[in-house]
This record gives structure tokens, sequence and C-alpha cells, in this order.
């Protein structure tokens, strides 16, 4: 394999001897040095391989035995290179695209993420952006590790995440969730305060002091459960620790509801007059191959962009936008009653599908449907179980201050 690679770097000839005396002639060769190869019997003679060095060196032994030697077939590198004799031009372009497109090679021209639902493609590009990861960048300064652990830390609905590169891409995929919940620290005394407004349904301390019962009624902001235990002895408190409040606390808590459908409404009347851009935009520079004047009033701008791949995964910051203009006409049209009421309804059911799809129980609702000259209006409230409970941590300093004349001096340390 290697000498077939040297042969052809070096190159070679296809020859045909005939004549007289052609066994002499590959005698003479064989004498001389002249390496042959591939000889085959024809009926005119003999057909052989000689490289291009060898073939200048055997003009005297054709004329010594009288043989008639013809070219078949050139092959190799040097024969290559000879159509470039009279296009040197051509040849110094084809170099300098060939430097161009290695020196492309060491960026990363394409960021592709997958798996993303929870978070949109441009939101976590600007995040990349923001940690020095973009399109352009030094491919040797990407690291894919590193990345990994910065999503990981800034994103708590991102289970996992994989970075690679693959030519000039970089590829990303996650998995996003509802699991990854950041991981409380359960060494620090917290207290769970409400967040919102409510009654409280039912309370199961885990740990800490329950601050309401049931049937309290709490506002936000108000502590359900502290993270302060007075150790008592005959009801006269005799020392306090600090912990880390936990429990299961549902309130019945009262969301307002609100929604109007005007009957008058304006639609699009699309007509057939369209027209169309296309442009090659370089990174961030555009060039128009077409610019068509649009005189339309009222029209819909639709891109779409196609980035240039030489080989897979080869991408170029080279792409092809495609424009096309559609005109419309404006169009005020009327809802009737039963077409307004409809969407109206439709309405408050995907608001209590949503409000059952995140874990709150409708216990009631009441909620009033009226019309107007020019409207239709939906108020009213929805009374709702939820869970409730955020935790607030504290200072342990700043807390025994307020108990400090109930401590005894060996409890000085507690922590």
């Amino acid at each position: 394999m290697l000498l077939e690679i040297w042969k052809y770097i070096r190159g070679y000839v296809i020859i045909n001897v005939s004549g007289f005396s052609p066994e002499r002639f590959i005698n003479l060769c064989a004498n001389r040095g002249i390496y042959i190869w591939n000889i085959k019997s024809v009926n005119n003679g003999f057909n052989l391989c000689i490289s291009a060095k060898g073939f200048k060196l055997i003009r005297p032994l054709v004329k010594k035995t009288g043989c008639k030697v013809r070219i078949t077939k050139k092959i190799g590198l040097p024969f290559r290179f000879l159509i470039f004799r009279k296009r040197k031009i051509f040849l110094f372009g084809m170099i300098i695209c060939m430097a161009i497109v290695f020196l492309l090679s060491l960026f990363i021209w394409k960021i592709d993420i997958e798996g993303n639902s929870m978070y949109t493609d441009e939101h976590l590009i600007r995040f990349l952006n923001s940690q020095s990861h973009f399109v352009g960048m030094w491919k040797k300064d990407v690291k894919c590790s590193e990345l990994e652990k910065i999503l990981l830390k800034n994103y708590n609905y991102i289970n996992w995440v994989t970075c690679e590169m693959s030519g000039t891409k970089l590829h990303i995929q996650i998995e996003e969730g509802k699991n990854n919940i950041e991981i409380e620290d359960i060494s620090k005394p917290c207290d769970i305060l409400s967040s919102k407004k409510g009654v409280v349904v039912s309370i199961v301390t885990r740990t800490g002091t329950p601050a309401v019962v049931k049937g309290d009624v709490v506002e936000e902001g108000d502590v359900l459960v502290s993270g302060t235990l007075e150790i008592k002895e005959l009801e006269e408190i005799r020392a306090i620790e600090f912990t880390h409040a936990d429990a299961d606390i549902y309130l019945k808590t009262i969301y307002n509801y609100h929604d109007q459908v005007n009957f008058k409404y304006v639609n699009k009347l699309y007509t057939n007059n369209k027209k169309k851009d296309n442009a090659i935009k370089i990174d961030d520079f555009k060039i128009n191959l077409i610019k068509p004047r649009i005189r339309y009033r009222n029209y819909d701008k639709i891109t779409t962009s196609e980035e240039i791949c030489l080989f897979d995964n080869f991408y170029l910051p080279i792409s092809i936008d495609k424009t096309s203009y559609e005109e419309y006409k404006i169009i005020e049209e009327t809802y009737t009653n039963e077409e307004a009421l409809k969407i109206i309804n439709e309405n408050i059911t995907r608001y209590l599908q949503k409000l059952e799809d995140s874990n709150k129980q409708i216990v009631s609702k009441e909620i009033n449907i009226n019309d107007t000259k020019d409207e239709i209006i939906a108020d009213g409230i929805i009374v709702v179980v939820e869970k409730i409970g955020e935790m607030k941590y504290f200072d342990e300093n700043e807390r025994r201050q307020e108990y400090e004349e109930y401590f005894r001096e060996d409890d000085t340390n507690t922590p």
C-alpha cells in the first residue's frame, strides 16, 4: 500500500513497447537499473509501467533495440499539477481557499442545543455568551466539562447535560425535569413562612415548632413553622435550640379570575402579492442578491436561514437568508354572541386545567359571565387548596439574643 502511494507521488506512465525486439528492450532496462513493473503481453508487444524519471532514461535503449514506445496513460501527482502551468492564478486561488478553510476549521461556527423545552435556544445562547462561549470562538478555548458544570449550577431544572465538539459545531445535549431541585442545607436553621394569604387546612410538622393550627387565617409573610425550639420545664423555658424547620402545610387560598372578549376583532386577509429577497450573510455582514422594493402597507416578513456546511458538522460562518414579504389586508369582523361565549368558556376551562396541573385542588369556583354592548366579561373567584411554605434562613446569634435570659451557663455553646 505504501509503495503504491509512493509511486503515485513520484508519478509513473503506462507505455506500450512494440517493434522488432521488445524482449531485448525489457532486458536492457533491467541491466541499466531502470525499474519497470506490471509487464503484460499484448498483440503488438508489451504494456508496462515505468516511473516518470525512468521514462527519461530509455531513449538510448529505444534506438538501440529499434522498438517503438507509446505512452498510453499518465498517472501521479506530477501530471495532475501540469494543468496548472498555464493557470497559476487558479492554483494560487485554490491554495488561498484551502488555507482559509483550514483557518475557519479552528473556530466554532455553530452551537446546537438539543433536548430543551423549558429554556429556549435564544435564552441559553445568551447565557453561553455571558460565559464567554459564543459563535466564532477558538475551539481550543472550549472547555466542555466546565461548561457542563456551569449549566447545571445555573439551571435548577436541567437534570443532566453533555457537551461535545464535532467539526466546527458545539453540540449541547440537555435533559430537563422537575426533579433537579436545589438541595436544602438542613444544617442551617430556618423558619417556614407563608407565601400568600389563606386558611390553614392541615399542617404536619416534622421538625420545628408549629406557629399555626388548622383553621387559622394567615397573611403573606407570617411564620407557619418556627425553627426555634423552646425546651421547657413546668412551663418555664430552660433552653433554646435552633433547627431546620420542615413541614407539609396546606392552605385554602383564593384566586381572582378576570377575562374579557371583545365582539369586534381584526383579521388578516392575505392577498396573492408576494415578493422575495435572497441574501448572503457572512457573520454579521449581509449582502443582498435581490432587494425588492416593498410598497405594501401591511405585510408579514418571513425569513429562513440556511447555514453552509461543507462536510458533516463542518459549518462555516456563511448562511443563505431567504426572505418573503406577503401582503395582507386588515378586515374588521365581529363575533356572534355564541362565538364569544364559546371562547370565554374555553379560556376558563384552560385556566382551571392549568391550576390542576400545578397540583392545586379546586374546592369551589364562582365565575359570572356578563355581556355588554361591546364585549363579554367573566369575573369571579376560585377557591383552591395548595401546598404553601417557603424557607427563610436566620442567623442563630441574632435569634439567640431574643432568648438570652433563658440560656443556662452550660448551654452557651449550644449549636
